[in-house]
């Protein structure tokens, strides 16, 4: 989502691994694509973004680069920040839950305290696996589904994000080594960049039992050999 035209490189967002902090750290040495979808795009999407921006040319990155996360942490990360920061998005995905319920003035929120108590409790009572039943099904070419409403852009595959072939995938579990990588690949100077925390878990992440983890495999069946 963010592109080095000069020399050809590209990151690209894979939402919940680090792709708001890599997008504050990258954007100072490239050209920020996000603003212009409104989402992560995905290196066909970015490809035609940053082509829009320079007008008359044919972008061909030489070098594309993403964090790839393990799936099961990365769907706990996910409902961890649903339910800290998107208290809204749950009243969408399950209205049925909060018949008489006042929803909160703001859309994000990065406080917890900030969240009514009533609202809070019945938000962090939904179990990991109710999310996990509510998401559309894993993407099929050529067929679309949908959505139960709520934000859920960021329970996608992974595997939308890192289908191109061209792609160097980095380890989350190295994020900041990686990611001081890829601002040397922008010309930037990695070692002494200051990498911040944007979106970083608030508190410990949920624990599944054997059972949950089986059913996140599954559904993330794609995400796994990447």
């Amino acid at each position: 989502m963010i592109i080095s035209h000069d020399r050809q490189t590209l990151f690209i967002g894979v939402p919940k691994n680090g792709s708001q902090t890599a997008r504050a750290v990258l954007g100072q040495v490239g050209v920020d694509l996000v603003g212009e979808l409104g989402r992560h795009p995905t290196v066909r999407e970015a490809v035609r973004l940053a082509e829009a921006q320079f007008p008359g040319e044919t972008i061909a990155p030489t070098t594309i680069y993403a964090f790839w996360r393990d799936p099961i942490e990365r769907f706990c990360s996910a409902v961890e920040f649903h339910k800290r920061c998107l208290p809204n998005s749950l009243m969408q995905l399950f209205p049925e839950r909060f018949v008489g319920i006042e929803p909160h003035p703001r859309w994000f929120e990065t406080d917890p305290e900030g969240v009514a108590p009533d609202l809070r409790a019945l938000i962090e009572g939904i179990p990991p696996l109710d999310i996990l039943a509510a998401l559309p099904p894993p993407p099929v070419p050529g067929v679309t589904f949908q959505s139960r409403g709520g934000n859920l852009s960021f329970y996608r595959p992974q595997s939308e994000w890192l289908d191109h072939p061209g792609t160097t995938v980095l380890p989350f579990a190295a994020y900041e080594a990686g990611l001081r990588e890829v601002v040397d690949q922008f010309g930037g100077d990695g070692a002494s960049v200051d990498i911040p925390q944007i979106n970083a878990a608030g508190g410990a992440l949920p624990v599944l039992t054997t059972d949950e983890v089986e059913a996140v495999r599954t559904y993330y069946t794609g995400d796994l050999p990447l």
